[in-house]
């Protein structure tokens, strides 16, 4: 009998103090929540994505180059930001030979303009990754 009588007032205890509160008075939110939208719009374009700035070489073939790239990275952020994949096989190569042009051209380019075109490389490099 007491076998009986122990879990019965022990269960009794658990359910009367895990007692619901009904007349809770709910206050509406500061600030609703936004809903979440699944679709997702590309509308990155050309003008949307762009190079700071384009520096100005006195050398004839690092101002063309300079040029050159800044158009393709300018294409390449663009297949970038809209994931698109069959743009991004077609420019990897280029990206590759421009990377190369640029070191090669490094190394021709005269003293006082090497500072100034080492550093449009690094900086475009930095905004590919």
């Amino acid at each position: 009998m007491k076998k009986l009588i122990i879990p019965f007032v022990f269960g009794a205890l658990v359910f009367t103090s895990c007692k619901k509160e009904e007349n809770k008075i709910q206050e509406p939110m500061a600030d609703p929540p936004v809903e979440n939208s699944t679709e997702v719009v590309n509308t990155n374009t050309a003008e949307d994505v762009q190079v700071e700035s384009i520096p100005t070489f006195k050398y004839a073939e690092a101002d063309k180059f300079v040029k050159e790239y800044d158009t393709f990275i300018t294409s390449y952020k663009v297949a970038t930001a809209n994931k698109d994949d069959k743009a991004l096989k077609e420019l990897g190569p280029k990206l590759n030979d421009f990377q190369k042009r640029g070191v090669e051209l490094a190394k021709r380019i005269p003293a006082e303009e090497a500072v100034a075109f080492q550093n449009f490389l690094t900086k475009i490099e930095q905004e590919i990754k």
